[in-house]
């Protein structure tokens, strides 16, 4: 049986994932976004009559663009229920910053009641027939909530993809479950963290609220930025165990993803800890209580994770001259975005103006996704015949590629377009 895969989008880069599986049936694999200062990049099109579409997690960069394909399709998609309930979220979310932005977005509510119409949830560990010829079962990734590690048996063969995972123990996830997948042909894995791995996440933590009682101690606000869907929540888990003796606010669509977290608690570690966290917080209403916050010192827990928008915006537009307070960036900082040119070039953008901000600035790695050690562990253990990199830059994918092959593993590192034989 001839199996090809061709790159809709994710090849050298993060962002807009899409992946499509043509063994005489077509499968998608993913079908996300990529949000830039310039606009929103999609995938490409699949050619043909698509059969199944399998997305791996929420997150809009995996499954922000697949309503559009609901537009002139039908077939199932297959996702984790927790999965489904925060990407409806994320896609109104979309809808109405397209409609406040005066753009047309590329689907519109009746995509989306179609998508979950046609969506079958499935749960991990169980095995199902997507079409004559595919079978799926996901495992838990231990990225965010109903996050799924993709296995599809073809024919005779074993198929791979990671979508985004993290192995090792996080406070929300207990870290991606392999042992329902002992060996496979070939594995499309994420490569973000190709080139490096993680620090110590304990170490970390406690750096990270030290450095946020220098702030409150020099009479200045914590602001922090983090992704809505896992970040948010896992920022919250951290200074609830370490009782922070101040205010801490939370602003932005990580509420709505938050009641999706304690609406699964099978998907969590520990659900009932994270469940006290939340409601320590103070969950911010409206625009009186953004600026209520801002008059003492303080802790903002608030979106985006790469300053894209959200109220974030609103907050630094207000502390960019505060030299007292302390901007905390959480999560990756995809290329081009207002994060990582902060971080590259100490400017940022106020109301249409790059400006070297007086407030202190500085990354912390929270991440979600497997470091070198954990990329390289996974591969070895699966020992496929072909290695697929995704989802990294491109310097990133490039370098790990060849230790790859130094190390006898047949590599591919696509572009977007790319078409590989399997």
């Amino acid at each position: 049986m001839s199996i090809k895969l061709k790159v809709l989008g994710g090849g050298l880069e993060v962002g807009r994932s899409g992946f499509l599986i043509d063994s005489g049936d077509k499968v998608i694999l993913d079908y996300g976004i990529k949000l830039t200062p310039k606009g929103t990049e999609y995938p490409l099109l699949p050619n043909g009559k698509i059969d199944a579409a399998i997305i791996s997690h929420a997150h809009l960069d995996h499954s922000g663009q697949l309503p559009h394909l609901f537009k002139d399709s039908r077939f199932l998609s297959y996702m984790t229920s927790p999965t489904l309930e925060i990407a409806k979220i994320l896609w109104h979310d979309s809808l109405h910053i397209a409609g406040m932005e005066g753009i047309d977005a590329s689907f519109s509510k009746q995509e989306i009641i179609r998508t979950e119409r046609f969506t079958f949830a499935v749960n991990y560990k169980k095995d199902i027939n997507i079409t004559d010829n595919i079978k799926l079962q996901f495992s838990d990734a231990g990225h965010i909530l109903g996050s799924a590690i993709v296995k599809l048996t073809v024919g005779d063969k074993i198929l791979v993809y990671t979508g985004d995972f993290k192995e090792e123990e996080t406070r929300l996830h207990s870290g991606a479950d392999l042992s329902k997948i002992k060996k496979c042909d070939y594995l499309i894995i994420e490569s973000t963290y190709g080139d490096r791995d993680h620090p110590p996440r304990k170490e970390l933590e406690k750096r990270f609220v030290e450095d946020i009682q220098d702030v409150l101690d020099r009479g200045g606000i914590a602001l922090i930025s983090a992704f809505a869907v896992g970040r948010s929540q896992e920022i919250a888990d951290i200074l609830y165990e370490y009782r922070l003796d101040t205010d801490i606010y939370f602003d932005g669509m990580c509420q709505e993803a938050a009641i999706t977290y304690i609406k699964n608690p099978n998907f969590l570690r520990k659900p009932k800890f994270l469940k006290k966290a939340l409601e320590r917080l103070i969950w911010v209403k409206n625009l009186k209580m953004r600026k209520a916050a801002l008059k003492k010192p303080c802790v903002i827990i608030t979106t985006s994770g790469m300053l894209q928008g959200g109220p974030v915006q609103f907050y630094l537009r207000e502390l960019y001259n505060d030299k007292n307070s302390k901007l905390f960036l959480t999560g990756y900082q995809v290329k081009d975005t207002p994060g990582r040119i902060l971080l590259d070039s100490g400017k940022i953008n106020i109301d249409g103006i790059m400006v070297e901000p007086k407030i202190g600035y500085e990354k912390y790695d929270f991440s979600a996704h497997a470091g070198r050690k954990e990329l390289l562990s996974i591969i070895n253990r699966l020992d496929p015949e072909k290695v697929i990199l995704v989802h990294g830059d491109s310097e990133v994918i490039e370098k790990f590629g060849k230790d790859l092959e130094e190390d006898g593993f047949e590599t591919y590192n696509p572009n977007i377009g790319e078409e590989i034989i399997l």
